[in-house]
């Protein structure tokens, strides 16, 4: 298993190009058991895109298309599709494909699937932990349901930060393009919904309030420039917090190195730290 520790960002680490495809189907720990690692996967996007879609019931309900235009519930849908997408490749490449190759452990090569899979985690584990403080630090309405409110606000982080430390995703610091860019697109939305004389069911028509082109230009040009800042430093600690995966996987999950080539990974990190 190729993990690099300490190495420097070079620009190849804005890509999404691995050397090992296997990470994004299996767990970062030996002990713990496949089986469980793909019924926690699929049984867990199941639930969630059952909770997506009663939530959104209820969400075009009492808003009907507004429901679109708000960053915490494009964030769920973006959330919804990485632990989907995430299933999808557990099952094909952890179950389906060992079964066509008579059991054989050959693992599958780098596929567009799992930089699909690696480009929604960028973004859904920065993007659903900054919700999680702006929601419940700026936004907080005791007046919604509580039981859609933890699932979009909360639900969402605690199950990014555990995949974080269960799977051996790598994390660059380069690619806080991706959920840059996603905030970019959202942006966009907002601007043109402003543009095109939108209004939302808030008392100044605004998505957010700080978010407010026409009454307080000012304010939503600076929390725009506080939100890239925010996005950076965050992936900054969803870096640093990778970085203590692979340290605790060093010091504790030494198990996990079976390989002669792994020995020599291994070797190599700890002449790094």
């Amino acid at each position: 298993m190729s993990m690099k520790c300490c190495e420097r960002p070079k620009p190849s680490d804005f890509g999404l190009s691995y050397d090992d495809a296997s990470v994004f189907y299996r767990t970062q720990w030996k002990k713990f058991p496949y089986i469980l690692f793909i019924i926690y996967r699929v049984v867990l996007a199941l639930y969630l895109l059952g909770i997506l879609i009663a939530y959104f019931v209820q969400q075009i309900q009492l808003l009907a298309g507004q429901a679109f235009v708000y960053l915490t519930n494009l964030g769920f849908i973006v959330f919804v599709i990485y632990m989907v997408v995430a299933a999808v490749v557990a099952v094909v490449d952890g179950v389906i494909r060992p079964r066509m190759q008579n059991g054989q452990s050959e693992d599958a090569p780098m596929g567009i699937r799992h930089k699909i899979h690696w480009m929604f985690f960028n973004i859904t584990i920065n993007l659903n932990i900054l919700v999680t403080f702006i929601y419940w630090g700026a936004l907080y309405n005791p007046a919604f349901p509580f039981f859609y409110d933890f699932h979009v606000h909360t639900v969402t982080s605690i199950v990014s930060l555990l995949d974080l430390f269960l799977t051996p995703i790598p994390v660059r610091f380069l690619q806080f393009i991706y959920p840059i860019s996603f905030d970019v697109a959202y942006l966009a939305l907002t601007v043109i919904f402003w543009a095109a004389g939108g209004r939302t069911i808030s008392s100044t028509g605004a998505i957010y309030p700080f978010i407010d082109y026409t009454n307080s230009p000012g304010l939503a040009a600076g929390v725009i420039l506080g939100i890239f800042v925010a996005v950076i430093i965050m992936h900054g600690l969803i870096w640093a917090l990778y970085k203590l995966r692979v340290w605790i996987w060093l010091k504790c999950g030494n198990e996990a190195v079976t390989t002669e080539i792994d020995i020599q990974e291994q070797d190599k990190l700890e002449g790094d730290l």
